[in-house]
């Protein structure tokens, strides 16, 4: 928890992801992979419609509430979107990006108007930063706040390009990350940490804590409902201690030879 901390205030992301700050209900834990990640704020997110559609409609079974649902992505996303979206089996719509291959804010809102005319509950957002093919970026300042506006989960994925914001001349492409509700990167592209380490953080750790919690008695303890239990926070129940290499690298080069190496490879 403190590790994720750390490297939180070193990209600059917002206090809600911490685990140590007042009034926030956010975290970080350490995942296998961004496709993993991306498939855990998708669960999470459909986890939360749903359970709010329920208030409404009592009587409705979760698959058909489900089968109302859909996410949205740039045709820029990596494909573990797609994968995701095959998995939760809710339905992803892949929107056109503009000339420099950034999804904008006014494609998102045309298609949410569109697909809730269709009887659509659109639920989910996933932007990138670091476009797989050509390092685009998607456009957070205007995403954001439609996300915001019509209470759309909105997921970070930064898997290639989240390094870079450990300098902060380059959180220009930061603006409106304070509207996500998860983020994540790969510390094993750029910062010299090895396979496998994704850093994974979240606005509303109960949000996740509702989509995978289970507590047979087996795995109940003295302090169950009280310490933060990372089994609540994943698909798998055991995990690895990642966050010691993690350590190891920040401790080894400090924020400012990170800061250098990241200014060399990206000029390079």
């Amino acid at each position: 928890m403190n590790v994720m901390d750390w490297l939180a205030k070193m990209l600059g992301l917002p206090c809600h992801f911490l685990h140590h700050y007042p009034e926030s209900k956010g975290g970080g834990v350490l995942q296998s992979t961004v496709s993993e990640s991306t498939l855990i704020a998708l669960l999470a997110a459909r986890k939360d419609k749903i359970l709010d559609m329920k208030t409404s409609e009592p009587d409705s079974d979760d698959s058909s509430l489900n089968s109302r649902l859909i996410a949205y992505a740039s045709n820029q996303a990596h494909s573990s979107v797609e994968k995701a979206s095959l998995i939760s089996l809710v339905k992803v719509r892949f929107l056109p990006v503009d000339e420099n291959f950034s999804l904008r804010g006014e494609t998102l809102k045309a298609a949410v108007e569109e697909d809730r005319k269709r009887g659509l509950v659109p639920i989910f957002v996933c932007a990138t930063l670091g476009t797989t093919g050509v390092c685009a970026f998607d456009n957070l300042a205007e995403l954001g706040p439609i996300c915001a506006k019509e209470g759309l989960w909105l997921h970070i994925d930064a898997a290639y390009a989240g390094t870079a914001f450990l300098c902060p001349e380059f959180r220009t492409l930061f603006s409106g990350v304070e509207y996500a509700d998860s983020f994540t990167f790969n510390p094993s592209k750029w910062m010299m940490v090895h396979f496998d380490c994704t850093a994974f953080w979240v606005k509303d750790k109960y949000k996740l804590q509702q989509t995978f919690s289970v507590n047979p008695i087996y795995l109940r303890h003295a302090k169950s409902g009280a310490a933060t239990d990372f089994m609540h926070w994943q698909i798998p129940l055991s995990r690895r201690f990642r966050s010691l290499k993690l350590w190891f690298v920040i401790r080894s080069f400090g924020i400012k030879n990170l800061q250098a190496h990241i200014r060399h490879v990206s000029i390079w």
